[in-house]
């Protein structure tokens, strides 16, 4: 009976002792013993899940590395190869395709009848070119003009959807691998608390089953970070190999100026009409229009057809006789040029009609994003104040554990629902960070479009 009141003043003394350390982490606590007399054994207080300020933060690559990239890309170096091409039909079109035209014509006459009869030599030489009328060619200039514009806006274009593309491809590796380094923290802490545990094993203080149950959430933490490791380094993979230049310069380490990946101060307004202004995609419809109308004044000039005028000598009868004569040619217009005109002018209303389509898609694209944003951007502190209350609950959880009062299954429940609201504030940090990101680059506001 005295032992047994020995037994049960030594628990609460232990009980006591570990409720009054455990407020300060890294002090020594004392467990409850397991068995009666025994000795308190020692368990390190050790974090039982990553801190948010530990996290991984999202940030853009290097803007050195975004010039190189832009330079040495096919898709770039293929919108420049266009560019000049369409300089050259420029160049062709303000020239024209009118060229002179020389013909040679040799043959010989046979005459039977007196007094001229015999054979002579005969030759002509002629040389002729069709005229451009004025207004053939202001319309052809204004045809090279479009030709240039669209080929510029479509390599503003290519330079846009690149740098999209790289920006989705790049936040998609830094968000795998943060998820990678939380699962790796995860283990270590886990790791850690096995080892407590077995030495609290080892000493009568925890049982089998505690240490069972332990050790099958280490396995599970184990298996979730060769999962997570896996898609790192296949989101890694896909990054270096599609953007080679990524992998020579720290790999995923960006910028350190985190402000980069802030919202505009400007107003839903004012960021939409940058975003109208700098969209690529309205900048080449706007260019078709224009080569539509231009398309349009060639054809409406064309119904006046171009006349051709030349010039000829020749020498008849072995050159007793001598000529001298200009040539003149006019072709009718008919049908074709009037319907060739109004398909012209019907190609010009639709590019209007589509210009405006595109008009409305882009609003309602900057729209969404910009609502995106702003959602989470909020989600993103919604997360990290779950994350804070899921990890206050699991620490009161464990200390529950520790003092007896709730079972080692009640704190890794506990745990597991604080380790998902902190890779939740990961997964809002990132998806976040890029929604910004493509707002910024849509307004012209990330990177430089036009070269």
């Amino acid at each position: 009976m005295k032992n047994r009141s020995k037994t049960h003043a030594l628990r609460v003394l232990s009980a006591a002792l570990a409720l009054a350390l455990t407020a300060a982490p890294g002090w020594v606590t004392a467990a409850p013993s397991a068995k009666a007399g025994a000795a308190p054994s020692l368990q390190i207080d050790l974090p039982a899940l990553p801190t948010l300020s530990d996290l991984p933060s999202p940030s853009l690559p290097q803007a050195a590395t975004v010039d190189q990239l832009l330079t040495a890309t096919p898709m770039l170096r293929e919108a420049q190869a266009m560019q000049q091409a369409a300089a050259q039909h420029g160049a062709v079109l303000r020239a024209g395709t009118n060229e002179f035209t020389g013909q040679a014509q040799v043959q010989q006459r046979r005459i039977e009848s007196l007094p001229d009869s015999g054979h002579y030599n005969e030759w002509q030489l002629l040389i002729n070119r069709q005229l451009r009328l004025p207004s053939q060619a202001q319309a052809d200039g204004r045809m090279a003009d479009a030709l240039q514009i669209s080929a510029q806006a479509a390599l503003v274009a290519a330079r846009q959807r690149f740098l999209g593309e790289m920006l989705t491809a790049w936040f998609a590796a830094q968000r795998a691998q943060a998820e990678a380094v939380l699962a790796q923290q995860d283990l270590d802490l886990i790791n850690a608390q096995v080892k407590a545990l077995q030495r609290r094993q080892s000493l009568g203080d925890a049982s089998v089953l505690e240490l069972e149950q332990m050790q099958a959430e280490q396995a599970r933490s184990q298996a979730a970070l060769q999962l997570s490791q896996g898609m790192a380094a296949s989101s890694r993979a896909a990054l270096f190999t599609r953007y080679p230049l990524l992998a020579g310069n720290g790999g995923l380490q960006g910028q350190a100026d985190a402000s980069a990946l802030t919202l505009p101060s400007l107003s839903a307004e004012q960021l939409g009409a940058q975003a109208a202004q700098a969209n690529p995609l309205l900048a080449e419809q706007r260019a078709a229009l224009q080569k539509a109308q231009a398309m349009a004044a060639q054809a409406q000039a064309a119904r006046t057809p171009q006349p051709t005028v030349g010039a000829y000598i020749g020498s008849d009868r072995g050159g007793s006789e001598r000529i001298i004569g200009l040539q003149f040619a006019m072709p009718f217009g008919g049908a074709a040029r009037v319907s060739q005109e109004r398909a012209a002018l019907a190609e010009v209303d639709a590019a209007q009609w589509r210009l405006r389509d595109l008009q409305a898609q882009t609003e309602a694209e900057f729209q969404r994003l910009y609502v995106n944003a702003q959602a989470q951007l909020g989600a993103v502190k919604a997360s990290e104040q779950a994350a804070q209350v899921q990890t206050q609950a699991s620490t009161r959880m464990l200390r529950a554990y520790q003092l007896g009062e709730a079972g080692l299954s009640d704190w890794l429940l506990a745990r597991r629902s604080a380790l998902e609201s902190t890779r939740l504030v990961l997964q809002s940090r990132f998806d976040a960070a890029a929604s910004t990101a493509q707002l910024k680059l849509q307004t012209g506001l990330l990177y430089e479009l036009a070269p």
